[in-house]
């Protein structure tokens, strides 16, 4: 029976995460201290001692520990690449197209991918705490609570009070179900939030002042480290394991990609899904294989953005400058469906690949309707209620094979999907009513 769908073994799991830096033709360019200018090779200490190992390591092959292998198996991994067949007839292309659906639990993303081992070596390192920020609109907080009870840790939130007024089955989940430590921002327990309270005790909070709170509590309390979901090297390369699965996968049925297809916001799940397709290219100076990243032009850095120094929008960072593609906003734009990819910067490492000219890029318009368009072709024929962000690679994608029926050109077109919807029937609701 060809049911389009192609599984790895579980004992098929990669059991490295591939590390690019020992492949690049250039070394990446340094991090820079800000108040100094000075080069430093080191993430300050509010991260794990071996994430910040990890960030400037030079091996090509990184051992993933048995116990975080056990964790990806029981969340799902490896994970299936799937032939859009139905996708295929209704637009009557030539193109062979194929997506890895990275729905992990519990909220449908690809995230887990990384909140599993940073979870696992701050407890390796006896920590007891992980804390990082998150908000209504995304789904990186539930795969860091997640995480951290996997390990027995304790989960430290910081959400903009705001947020947790105008979402409280949010609220709900994070606190009565996963136990976690929430907070809401800004808090008694940092300066920042003391003197944001002082100031305007009701004080409606911000992502800027969630993650200034999380530095701070990680600064002044070595019970617990920082934990992040995308831009740094650590992050990007747990999530390789994308890539090497689909690379293995299209290996076992004897295909060869011509196009791979992502969104790009930190870059982080984009990166995991190219790298492993990258590895023998990087040497060679060129990629035979077009790498697609598709943005919003809200946040088209890596099509409009300028390559210098500037610093990353996440926790712990404040102190260092990086190299990546950064777009100037003269106001913040409106937020979009698909938020998760509506940011300034992207990853140092997927930016220099870009500025050496390995990756081409696609831009859709900020009224969406043509990602909408997508996510209902999608889900009326593969089935799947996609994330807005994933929905636009999935537009780039059926774009890509609308042109390969233009010409007839026969191509196979592989899309990652970086994390799905559910229909939420009342069960969140039903919950949060029970005493």
């Amino acid at each position: 029976m060809e049911s389009g769908r192609i599984d790895l073994c579980q004992d098929e799991i990669p059991t490295k995460w591939y590390n690019i830096q020992a492949d690049m033709p250039v070394p990446l360019p340094p991090y820079l201290e800000v108040e100094t200018g000075k080069e430093v090779r080191k993430l300050p200490e509010t991260f794990s001692r071996t994430a910040c190992q990890l960030e400037f390591a030079d091996e090509r092959w990184i051992e993933i520990p048995r116990d975080v292998l056990i964790a990806y198996i029981r969340c799902g991994r490896p994970t299936p690449l799937i032939r859009a067949h139905r996708l295929e007839k209704f637009l009557n292309t030539s193109a062979r197209i194929y997506y890895k659906c990275e729905d992990l639990p519990p909220a449908g993303t690809f995230k887990t991918n990384t909140a599993i081992p940073q979870a696992y070596w701050a407890m390796k390192e006896g920590y007891n705490r992980t804390i990082f920020t998150g908000s209504v609109r995304t789904r990186t907080k539930f795969a860091h609570v997640f995480s951290a009870k996997l390990f027995n840790l304790i989960p430290t939130v910081f959400m903009a009070r705001a947020d947790c007024q105008r979402n409280l089955c949010q609220v709900f989940m994070l606190k009565n179900m996963f136990e976690a430590d929430l907070v809401e921002s800004p808090s008694t327990r940092t300066e920042l939030g003391r003197k944001l309270l002082q100031e305007n005790p009701n004080h409606p909070g911000s992502r800027e002042s969630a993650q200034s709170e999380v530095e701070e509590e990680a600064k002044n309390n070595r019970d617990g480290v920082t934990v992040i979901s995308s831009f740094l090297n650590h992050v990007l390369m747990t999530e390789t394991i994308i890539g090497l699965e689909t690379k293995r996968q299209l290996e076992s049925i004897d295909e060869e990609p011509d196009a791979l297809v992502g969104s790009v916001g930190g870059g982080s799940h984009f990166f995991g899904f190219i790298a492993a397709f990258l590895s023998k290219s990087l040497r060679k100076g060129m990629s035979n294989v077009k790498l697609l990243a598709v943005e919003s032009e809200t946040s088209c850095k890596l099509t409009g953005g300028a390559y210098d120094y500037a610093r990353l929008s996440e926790p712990g960072m404040s102190s260092l400058l990086v190299k990546t593609y950064r777009l100037v906003w003269k106001t913040s734009p409106a937020p979009i469906r698909g938020l998760g990819i509506q940011t300034q910067t992207t990853a140092p490492l997927l930016s220099m690949l870009r500025h050496l000219g390995f990756i081409e890029t696609r831009v859709y318009p900020k009224n969406e309707k043509d990602i909408v368009h997508a996510a209902r072709t999608f889900l009326q024929t593969e089935g799947r209620l996609l994330a807005p962000e994933s929905a636009y690679a999935v537009r780039a994608t059926i774009d890509e094979a609308l042109k390969a029926k233009r010409t007839q050109k026969k191509m196979v077109i592989v899309a990652s999907v970086s994390g799905t919807a559910f229909l939420d029937f009342g069960e969140k609701t039903g919950y949060s009513n029970l005493t």
